[in-house]
């Protein structure tokens, strides 16, 4: 039985672990921290649960697919999950007024009827210049910004167009069906997981630091691009010189659990786009968007990115100050807190900015060595179902390679 080791024991290490397992592989697998998951995680409090990160996965016929080979329940979305607000002055389901819906609607139907193509993106092209060039300013501003923010975690003023919109172009992507995630959070996920990994044989190895360099035979690094860099710079330092310029993008979540529950905007959450001299990026209003996971109203609040990083050296009483002013400028709401939850997540995402589209482009024409394999939300997409995909095509290319 040949060997694989994949260094990382998030969302990246564990379901390529797993594929690896089942491909006959022995796999051990090294996890530098005390746990497995990554940002992915759910604490647990009196009042309800509360994620660290990510609260479910785009749902796709490979992640239903993946819940069900796992014997995990799909918790889906309620109905009322489905409203979605944007911030202008206030939150509203539609953020344009009927000009500028007119507007924007004679600039891109035809497109999209006659003309696809000449609405893909240009190389080196930002979001912001992108939106501007198709889209218009105030679309630009009150849709696409948020809505790639809520995604990113940054705004758009220097986030690769052709990194995130050209996927959308492909004629074979996966269809999207909405979200899904574990009765229990994603937590449930990360155990289910565990619990699969052991089953299959592969060995787990906890607050193991280990380097690409101490390791004979094919390796899989599923870190992050940080991680990654750290770790190849013995083995392949024209690579790690390479990940190391990838630029990492800080982010906090705070989860507020309160006495009453805000009842003006029952949806999925709220995004704000930038301009309003509003610091968050976006909320969750986790009660109207899974059921029978807490037991008072709760929202989880967005901060950071590149441009804010400094928030998160802000102490929890600042914070606390900060949202309870944002949350009254927002949703027009003071409500009491009964308790809360602070995620600080430091450089941990990749920035998807016009120099990660420089390093992926570099990449794509060395010849990386044939036993080191990159896996991570910094190549194939930020989400997790992307993450996924990967992990998939990744353990059948090793597979041929080194089977």
């Amino acid at each position: 039985m040949k060997k694989v080791t994949v260094i990382g024991g998030g969302f990246a290490g564990l379901t390529v672990s797993l594929r690896l397992a089942q491909k006959g592989f022995q796999v051990e697998l090294h996890e530098k921290s005390s746990r497995l998951g990554g940002l992915l995680g759910t604490d647990c409090t009196e009042y309800g649960i509360a994620e660290r990160a990510a609260n479910a996965l785009i749902r796709t016929e490979r992640a239903e697919n993946l819940f069900k080979e796992l014997g995990l329940e799909a918790s889906l979305p309620l109905e009322s999950s489905k409203k979605r607000f944007i911030f202008r002055s206030k939150p509203k389901t539609m953020p344009l007024n009927p000009l500028e819906l007119l507007s924007v609607a004679l600039r891109v139907v035809p497109r999209m009827i006659f003309a696809k193509k000449t609405l893909k993106p240009q190389a080196g092209e930002t979001l912001l210049t992108w939106g501007h060039r198709q889209l218009g300013k105030a679309p630009t501003r009150f849709l696409l910004g948020p809505a790639m923010q809520g995604i990113y975690g940054n705004e758009i003023t220097d986030l690769s167009a052709s990194l995130i919109l050209s996927p959308l172009f492909n004629k074979n992507r996966e269809r999207y069906k909405g979200l899904l995630t574990g009765p229990g959070g994603m937590q449930d996920l990360v155990d289910h997981l565990e619990e699969a990994l052991k089953k299959a044989g592969v060995q787990i190895h906890l607050n193991s630091n280990i380097s690409a360099k101490d390791i004979q035979g094919p390796v899989v690094i599923a870190t992050s691009a940080k991680g990654a860099s750290e770790a190849l710079q013995e083995r392949a330092p024209q690579i790690s010189q390479l990940l190391g310029r990838i630029e990492m993008s800080s982010l906090m979540s705070v989860t507020l659990f309160f006495k009453k529950a805000q009842t003006a905007f029952e949806g999925f959450g709220c995004l704000i786009p930038r301009g309003f001299d509003i610091k968050t990026l976006g909320i969750l209003m986790n009660s109207y968007i899974f059921r029978d996971r807490d037991k008072v109203y709760n929202e989880t609040w967005i901060l950071g990115g590149v441009k804010e990083s400094d928030l998160l050296k802000l102490s929890d009483e600042e914070l606390l100050k900060l949202l309870a002013e944002e949350r009254f400028k927002i949703l027009g709401q003071k409500d009491t807190l009964v308790e809360y939850r602070i995620n600080r997540w430091d450089h941990a995402l990749p920035y998807y900015d016009l120099k990660l589209e420089e390093v992926q482009a570099e990449l794509s024409q060395i010849v990386i060595p044939k036993d080191i394999f990159l896996h991570g939300n910094y190549l194939s997409g930020i989400g997790l179902s992307k993450i996924l995909e990967r992990s998939d095509r990744l353990s059948e290319e090793i597979a041929r390679t080194h089977g």
